[in-house]
C-alpha cells in the first residue's frame, strides 16, 4: 500500500480530526481518499498533516514529526496562504524571499531523509 501524505495549512485542514472517521477532513483529501478508494481499493493511504493557521515556518518546525516519520511514498504540500495574508495585512507574514528559502530548505531535508 503506498502512503500519500496532504500537508499545509487550513485549505488542507478543513476539518480534520485526529482519531475519528473524519481524520482525512472534509476538503479535497477527503474527495481524493475517495477517488482512490473507489478505483484502487487498498491501493493507496491518505494521510491529512494540515494544520489550520499554519505558514511554512509552522510547517518547517513540525516536519520531522509530520514528514519524515511519517515516510510517506507521495507528499503533497499546499502552504501559504497565511503567509500571504498576514503579510499583506499586518506586515506579519513572510515575504517572499523567506518564504522560498524555508521551503527549498525543507524539501532538501525531506529528499536528504528519504535516501
Amino acid at each position: 500500500m503506498k502512503t500519500i501524505l496532504f500537508q499545509g495549512d487550513s485549505i488542507t485542514d478543513i476539518g480534520r480530526s485526529t482519531g475519528t472517521i473524519v481524520e482525512t477532513g472534509w476538503g479535497y483529501t477527503t474527495f481524493i481518499a475517495a477517488r482512490l478508494g473507489t478505483r484502487w481499493p487498498g491501493k493507496y493511504k491518505v494521510l491529512n498533516r494540515g494544520v489550520n493557521g499554519n505558514r511554512i515556518t509552522d510547517l518547517f518546525s513540525r516536519m520531522k514529526a509530520d514528514i519524515i516519520n511519517l515516510a510517506p511514498d507521495v507528499i503533497t504540500i499546499l502552504i501559504g496562504a497565511n503567509d500571504v495574508w498576514h503579510e499583506l495585512r499586518t506586515k506579519t507574514g513572510t515575504t517572499t524571499y523567506v518564504f522560498e528559502e524555508i521551503y527549498d530548505l525543507m524539501i532538501k531535508e525531506i529528499r536528504t531523509q528519504r535516501n
